[in-house]
């Protein structure tokens, strides 16, 4: 199996383009509970503007009013709230690294350091933070075969774990690879740290028919292991706020991929992947598959958020085919899937919409919050779902920009 890597940039062009820690009181950064959300505001040229907020956004935001925003020249792939920051997958320059952005006293954002890195792409390098002082990151530049280790508040690598002897192991096995990465996702959880490891030949194709994940134990900064899922999904495509990762009440971790792979026959197919609470091996008895288990032709969703067992994606109605032409088509709603029968239920006072952002539903006060963009000229909404009522509420309506996540620092 071979499988392209750059089609995720394609797709891209085709459709018009949090948890936080302890308190941090450095440099000027303020103490309080802050918000910030992203907001592309040229398409065409993929820029847009990160903007604070000092609680959950609400109501009407007028993007022409803002004066506190910063400039961000590669906004389609915003960063993590944590302890009071925000960090973003690249600088306001738009260059590839791990960006610092901290709030300071008058609510603007300020550069507060940066790390280089390579492309921050599916197979690219991602990053995750477990606490004030340590980080992990990918950086094919660096090695294609350790995770390297920063400090968020110095924002300085500070070392890196060598997986070369397991990922050779692997690679030895396969044919063609001329490359390896880690990428996707970066996720922790009690101590352990998961990324999806990839195995590329000279033209950028993926050469495994596996999905292979990495597992890291953060006391130690060593490899515990490498496991195997026994068929090729493209897990998590960009950084935590994506919300492809998450988690749900119980701590059990779910993996998804809104695409599966390119080479199913059939076109996109979302896929979930779930490691339970206290383990570190994918559950065998559970996954979900699309192509399986939706009937009604459903194929391409982004998220989601869980609660109450159910998860909250945005969907197209409509079989997505190989030449992803169906994804330009006002046909994208909410949903919520049932995570014992996996069937998907259509949220139907969400109106309808393009696919716009990239981001799947985020969790706010109990919440499923949806972004929402169509036929209305100049305007997008996010729309909250309360899960006990089974009702929706436009909760924010943007003017002049496209959002793409609201992220609690």
């Amino acid at each position: 199996m071979k499988n392209r890597l750059f089609p995720l940039i394609a797709i891209a062009t085709i459709i018009m383009s949090c948890g936080s820690d302890d308190d941090i009181n450095t440099n000027g950064v303020i103490e309080n509970e802050a918000y910030a959300m992203f907001i592309q505001t040229d398409a065409e040229a993929n820029t847009g503007l990160l903007v604070p907020f000092s609680e959950l956004p609400a109501g009407e935001i007028d993007v022409s009013a803002i004066t506190n925003g910063i400039q961000i020249n590669a906004i389609r792939t915003p960063g993590i709230g944590y302890g009071g920051a925000v960090y973003n997958s690249n600088n306001s320059a738009g260059n590839s690294g791990i960006q610092k952005f901290s709030l300071s006293d008058d609510n603007t954002f300020f550069d507060d350091g940066f790390i280089p890195t390579g492309a921050q792409y599916a197979s690219g390098n991602m990053f995750g933070l477990i606490s004030k002082t340590k980080g992990y990151y990918s950086n094919s530049d660096v090695s294609q075969t350790a995770m390297q280790i920063f400090n968020p508040e110095t924002m300085q690598r500070t070392g890196e774990i060598d997986c070369s002897t397991e990922i050779n192991a692997i690679k030895d096995e396969l044919e063609d690879v001329v490359s390896t990465s880690f990428g996707g996702f970066v996720i922790e959880r009690d101590g352990k740290v998961f990324t999806e490891v990839y195995f590329t030949n000279e033209s950028g194709f993926q050469v495994i028919d596996k999905t292979y994940v990495a597992v890291f134990d953060t006391a130690t900064d060593t490899l515990d292991k490498i496991i195997v899922w026994d068929d090729y999904i493209l897990l998590g495509y960009g950084l935590k706020n994506t919300n492809y990762i998450n988690f749900d009440e119980d701590n059990n971790l779910y993996l998804n991929g809104f695409i599966g792979n390119f080479t199913d026959p059939e076109g996109p197919n979302f896929r979930s992947l779930r490691i339970n609470n206290n383990e570190t091996d994918f559950d065998t008895t559970w996954d979900i598959n699309a192509q399986r288990d939706f009937s009604n032709g459903e194929n391409f969703a982004l998220g989601g958020a869980i609660i109450n067992n159910k998860m909250y994606v945005k969907m197209f109605e409509n079989t997505i085919g190989n030449d992803f032409s169906g994804v330009a088509a006002l046909d994208y709603y909410a949903y919520e899937i049932d995570l014992d029968t996996k069937q998907p239920t259509k949220i139907n006072d969400i109106p309808v919409g393009y696919w716009v952002s990239v981001y799947g539903p985020s969790l706010f006060d109990d919440k499923p919050y949806f972004v929402v963009e169509n036929d209305d000229e100049g305007k997008a909404y996010f729309y909250s779902y309360d899960t006990d009522s089974n009702t929706s509420e436009k909760e924010i309506t943007i003017i002049g920009g496209s959002p793409t996540q609201i992220i609690k620092l």
